[in-house]
């Protein structure tokens, strides 16, 4: 009587469910349950129900019964959190992990879903906590390896991702984005050739896009070959023509190759797009000066000291363009102007010195040495 009972209840709960009356579903369930307290799948049905109506505690209870009476929970709860990381607030998303993670603590699965959604809001500590955890686990698990390194790459411990990277290429050799997350963690450790060979890697296992060619670029710059660089940089523009960080890249390859004025071409066409960027003025002024074009250099120094009154680059360079023009007084200003806001820095005290000794005045330049040796 209690078994025909029981499937009479859940016939009714699972028209209720039908018609989206999930509330009653849960209440006919839970009487089906109570007359077969052994059937392990209402004990699961229930589960299924009650977080769907966001009630996670009694979910939690639910399916512990299910796991008890021999179900496996069903992993939709942490594919599901996955899916729909990029919505909603914190705190209900956490909550579908953390069921997971209440059924079964140990879930690899569930701990790397968990730290993919802190790594997708950008809370990188609370990511990297959660892989962590999951190489505690299983400290072969290649995902968790990755996002790890990722993280300590976030935190700039270059050297630590390395070695995830590094573990996990001996895992999945054939992967090629792990061997440009190496070539990123070795060119920041200034090892270009190194890194030069893992994007070259990357390269044959058929990755190739904008954020591999400029970062192989940069590290070919920094070895001297500024051909193989260029080449980087261009077939990368082809892709993406209007990547100020690749006109800004490819204009400092051709600034240290020598080609000034083909440089000067590249940031120019870079500040159509961002006309206020102060980086991109100060190198086209660095052009100019190098084209011996001085007042131009100058004038574009002034243009980025209104954006960004006391940076000390900008002020350093205008100060040699002015000493350049025999503007002395004026150049010495620009170094002031740096020592009031930071008198620890010993560059500005060097460039002073120097200038000082040119202008004759050897009793300010040897205090002004002095200080800047002091610093050193």
């Amino acid at each position: 009587m209690d078994k025909l009972l029981s499937t009479f209840y859940s016939l009714i709960g699972l028209f209720c469910e039908t018609i989206g009356k999930l509330d009653q579903a849960i209440q006919h369930y839970g009487r089906a349950v109570a007359l077969t307290p052994g059937k392990s799948r209402l004990h699961l049905k229930i589960g299924h129900l009650q977080y769907k109506t966001g009630l996670i505690k009694e979910a939690a209870k639910s399916f512990r019964k299910a796991e008890k009476l021999g179900d496996e929970p069903h992993p939709i709860f942490w594919l599901e959190a996955a899916a729909s990381a990029v919505d909603g607030t914190l705190a209900p998303r956490t909550d579908r992990f953390n069921l997971e993670l209440i059924m079964k603590p140990n879930s690899v699965k569930a701990i790397i879903a968990k730290g993919l959604y802190y790594y997708k809001q950008n809370l990188h500590k609370e990511a990297q906590a959660c892989f962590r955890q999951a190489l505690d686990f299983n400290p072969d698990n290649v995902e968790a390896l990755v996002h790890y390194g990722l993280c300590l790459c976030n935190a700039l411990e270059y050297s630590e991702a390395l070695s995830c990277f590094t573990k996990a290429a001996y895992k999945e050799p054939s992967n090629p984005a792990i061997f440009m997350n190496m070539g990123l963690c070795q060119s920041n450790t200034g090892n270009h050739a190194d890194a030069l060979r893992s994007y070259n890697r990357a390269e044959s296992l058929g990755l190739i896009n904008v954020e591999l060619l400029n970062n192989k670029g940069f590290s070919l710059v920094e070895v001297g070959n500024f051909e193989e660089a260029l080449k980087c940089y261009d077939f990368a523009l082809e892709l993406i023509p209007e990547d100020t960080t690749l006109l800004s890249n490819k204009g400092t390859c051709l600034y240290k190759a020598g080609r000034h004025a083909e440089a000067l071409q590249s940031f120019e066409v870079a500040l159509k797009f961002c006309p206020q960027d102060i980086t991109l003025l100060n190198n086209k002024a660095l052009c100019l000066e190098a084209m011996g074009r001085h007042a131009e250099a100058l004038s574009e120094y002034k243009t980025a000291l209104e954006i960004d009154p006391r940076n000390e680059t900008l002020n350093i360079n205008k100060g040699g363009c002015l000493a350049k023009l025999e503007r002395y007084l004026e150049a010495l200003a620009c170094y002031d102007r740096i020592i009031m806001h930071d008198p620890a820095n010993r560059d500005a005290w060097g460039y002073k010195a120097m200038l000082l000794e040119k202008m004759g005045d050897d009793n300010e330049a040897i205090i002004c040495y002095n200080k800047a040796l002091g610093l050193g």
